[in-house]
């Protein structure tokens, strides 16, 4: 072989093995994107089909048994969790109860308390006016929102699911999060848990409110809350309206003077002018109206439980269920206990000062009280003068006896043999100008004993309470006089 043809072959072979390392490196490169593809795919998957929670889009470390799914498919998280992570404090024991109770508790941020006990689907919230300004994430100063109610005003909600006790820890239902602590909750990727707490929202609304071109967003604390329903209060400085929050579309239209929303019941008290005189109205979260505003003066919430409404016209009173219906006519000059009885008989935020044994209402006309049922019947005409006996005992022979408002036994006996529950009212009415009483029954709905005693008071001894009639100087127990004829609560 020439050297020429030797020159040749060299040239020939070193080619074919740059060729053969290109190939051989180009297959390796292959390789090792299809491993690396592989993997990203792989960890992807798996980090896909990890849980995470979110709190407003930053990712949250949670520890084991912060959730769990039921053979239902619901969903509850921890609520001491919860509230840490949306910056709530977390106590044992019903709000007020001081207790240690783990069955039960409360959860608090600066405006408002939820206290809830295991078991129950019973939220109740209590209006805290004690705001405190804050700085947002960008340094910007917000001021304090106005409560529209008063301190410690009581409002109670039904949730759609039990709050749960498991493992000596308190559980809330995902899905009841807005309605428990005013939080939106995204749980379509059950891999993805976005829970956004209240001050986000406020500030995305502050925000969104702008680019769509109102002046701002409501200033009451209570319409804060509908954020946690994907909607917004908004004014353009004079009206209010409603609209989505993330879209902008209109929902409740802008022409109101006022508007507050109440969670409790999932509803807006709308106010405006007609015929220049202010006008109230009731209008639901889909943006119906239940009572429009041109009816009554005044509205607010006799009982949020039953869905009853004490309205006001021409400074009379009545009272509205749910569905706009009249119950009570505006014709009574108050409804519910008058303040001087309910400062005498210690009554608390607890308790509804409109409805006795949540089923009696208290009207009042010309100074003289009656009854209706939740029906809308009357049950007792205006015919008594007081309620309770406001009584000061005779020292030489009723010691130590108290206010008495109601009365009630638990499966009390009669004579016939038969047991029932009483819960019964005294009244008082003036018979030939003397002051005499007597006990309405609320579930018979008559006036079991009439108004022909002379006093009905009740004796506290070694912490058992015991209640009595006096009847022209014979003493006896209320018990047995009630056990004695079980005709008396025939209706």
């Amino acid at each position: 072989m020439s050297e020429l043809d030797r020159m040749s072959y060299k040239k020939y072979d070193s080619k074919e093995q740059k060729k053969k390392k290109l190939v051989i490196g180009i297959a390796i490169c292959i390789v090792v994107i299809i491993v690396l593809a592989t993997m990203i795919i792989y960890y992807r998957a798996v980090d896909a089909h990890t849980f995470k929670v979110f709190i407003d889009d930053q990712q949250m470390q949670y520890t084991e048994g912060f959730y769990f799914t039921n053979d239902k498919g619901e969903t509850y998280v921890r609520a001491r969790d919860i509230a840490n992570y949306i910056q709530w404090s977390y106590q044992n024991g019903e709000y007020g109860s001081y207790t240690e109770d783990i069955n039960s508790g409360y959860i608090q941020n600066e405006y408002e308390v939820a206290s809830f006990v295991a078991g129950s689907n019973i939220i109740k919230k209590y209006i805290q006016v004690t705001a405190i300004a804050y700085d947002n994430e960008a340094g910007e100063h917000i001021e304090p929102y106005e409560a529209n109610s008063s301190n410690g005003t009581l409002e109670t909600s039904t949730i759609d699911l039990p709050i749960i006790a498991q493992n000596g820890q308190i559980y809330f239902p995902l899905k009841c999060l807005n309605d428990i602590c005013n939080c939106r909750v995204n749980y379509e990727n059950p891999y993805r848990m976005y829970i956004y707490e209240q001050k986000y929202l406020t500030t995305l609304a502050q925000a969104n409110a702008a680019s769509f071109g109102y002046k701002s967003i409501s200033g009451i604390y209570e319409n804060m809350r509908l954020l946690c329903y994907g909607m917004m209060v908004v004014n353009n400085g004079s009206l209010f309206g409603v609209v989505d929050l993330y879209s902008g579309q209109g929902v409740i239209g802008l022409k109101y003077t006022d508007m507050v929303f109440s969670q409790n019941v999932k509803e807006f008290f709308v106010k405006t002018f007609i015929n220049n005189e202010e006008s109230v109205g009731i209008i639901n979260l889909q943006g119906t109206q239940v009572v429009p505003p041109r009816s009554y003066s005044n509205i607010q919430v006799l009982s949020d439980e039953l869905g009853l409404y004490l309205v006001e016209k021409n400074r009379e009173y009545g009272v509205l269920n749910r569905s706009g219906e009249i119950i009570v006519h505006c014709e009574y000059d108050s409804i519910g206990i008058p303040e001087n009885i309910l400062t005498e008989f210690n009554f608390s935020v607890e308790d509804n000062k409109y409805l006795l044994f949540n089923n009696t209402i208290v009207v009042e006309a010309d100074g003289r009280y009656g009854f209706y049922n939740i029906e809308g019947e009357q049950t007792l005409k205006t015919s008594c003068t007081e309620l309770g006996y406001l009584v000061s005992a005779d020292k030489d022979s009723v010691k130590n006896a108290e206010d008495v408002l109601t009365i009630e036994y638990e499966g009390l006996t009669l004579k016939d043999g038969s047991t029932r529950d009483v819960r019964v009212i005294i009244v008082q009415q003036e018979i030939n100008g003397e002051t005499k009483y007597g006990a309405y029954d609320t579930e018979s709905e008559n006036l079991i004993l009439p108004c022909s005693y002379d006093r009905i008071f009740s004796i506290t001894s070694k912490g058992v309470t015991e209640y009595y009639i006096d009847w022209q100087g014979t003493v006896v127990k209320f018990s047995d006089q009630l056990a004695a004829y079980p005709e008396i609560f025939e209706k």
